[in-house]
């Protein structure tokens, strides 16, 4: 029988919602369509600066999570109606939700995402799946990433793959004839971004061009590469609530030379590259490609610089058969999928939790 499922992401850069319809045939997987919605400026700032936030005001907290749960809402209604598909046709949505807080190894471990999918449920008169972490927590995992299983799923081969999703967060996954290993390597684009709109150059370094006009400071990337999260073995996950511009301003602070801001964007982007690259090298990979998906693989300085580090070809998922922008959201319409199947999972591998666990928490329409 043949099941639609929508998937939702909104990933850590906080700038947009990607939305995929999949239908699952058998054992098949059909992408009926993507999209993407830019979030609107008044959510997206409050996004930033609850994330970077030591103290999270409750109330702003509320607020945000019905905005966004409302916007979610509204959007995949859109969605619908751009590919003719009725809400009957729809067997569950997953949403993802957007992450404000991942703290997997605090004294009391969780991972805030947001976009209330109750009221996105009672909204669209659907089931969603939603708070994928959760139980991965409970059961003493990081909780993230999710998405090392789903590349597994779809590109499994003969031979070993190397995967690589840059959005605000980097994390890799590595699939061979041992086994699955995934985890986040540390920063992505969250400080490239957060640098590029302090500066007023915008959103985001549009190719990296910013970054390229500069060059790298090595006492400030000697710096960055001190912190403890390049240190741990894996299974390990991070966030831009530990990554972000509070964390580079106090290193800023230590630099006993000026430094001027084009340097600075060259040396976060370089910081990007060479974790990714040590993290490589340490998980000993034996491939000749790297294949990238998330907004990354757009940034094509930092692909040159990942090129020449690793001393491997950069391609992207579209080399595979999946659209690099959309594979987190496709991910996420292959896991609500799963749960409803009762699926559980055996995440030791990748985030450390013992014993198999669901992913996802299951929403029905209260009204």
């Amino acid at each position: 029988m043949d099941e639609i499922y929508i998937g939702l992401m909104t990933g850590t850069s906080a700038d947009s919602l990607d939305c995929a319809a999949v239908k699952f045939i058998n054992n098949s997987i059909k992408i009926i369509g993507v999209q993407n919605y830019n979030l609107p400026e008044k959510i997206k700032n409050e996004v930033l600066y609850l994330s970077s936030s030591q103290n999270i005001d409750a109330s702003r907290l509320r607020d945000l999570d019905e905005k966004l749960g409302l916007f979610f809402a509204g959007k995949v209604k859109d969605f619908m109606e751009e590919l003719l598909v009725k809400p009957e046709d729809i067997k569950a949505i997953g949403s993802h939700g957007q992450t404000i807080k991942h703290e997997p190894n605090s004294p009391k471990p969780f991972s805030l995402q947001i976009g209330n999918p109750q009221l996105l449920s009672n909204e669209l008169n659907l089931d969603i799946v939603a708070n994928f972490r959760d139980d991965d927590i409970e059961a003493g995992g990081q909780g993230a990433p999710l998405s090392p299983l789903f590349h597994r799923e779809i590109f499994k081969a003969d031979k070993n793959r190397l995967i690589v999703n840059i959005g605000g967060i980097t994390n890799l996954t590595y699939l061979s004839d041992k086994g699955i290993v995934g985890f986040d390597t540390g920063p992505g684009n969250c400080l490239i971004d957060a640098w590029s709109r302090k500066n007023g150059i915008g959103e985001f370094d549009d190719k990296g061009e910013w970054a390229r006009s500069g060059e790298i400071n090595q006492e400030l990337l000697g710096l960055m590469l001190e912190d403890d999260y390049f240190k741990k073995k894996y299974p390990k996950s991070t966030g831009p609530d530990y990554f972000n511009m509070d964390w580079l301003l106090k290193l800023l602070e230590e630099l006993k030379s000026e430094i001027i801001e084009k340097d600075i964007q060259a040396s976060l982007l370089e910081l990007t590259a060479m974790a990714l690259c040590k993290d490589i090298e340490q998980i000993r990979v034996n491939t000749e490609e790297i294949y990238f998906c998330g907004g990354g693989s757009h940034n094509l300085f930092l692909m040159e610089r990942i090129s020449d580090l690793s001393k491997r070809r950069c391609l992207t998922t579209q080399e595979l058969g999946v659209e690099p922008d959309y594979l987190e959201a496709i991910c996420f319409a292959w896991l609500a999928r799963e749960r409803v199947k009762g699926t559980q999972f055996d995440m030791q591998d990748i985030t450390g939790s013992v014993g198999k666990v669901f992913l996802g928490k299951i929403y029905n329409p209260t009204i």
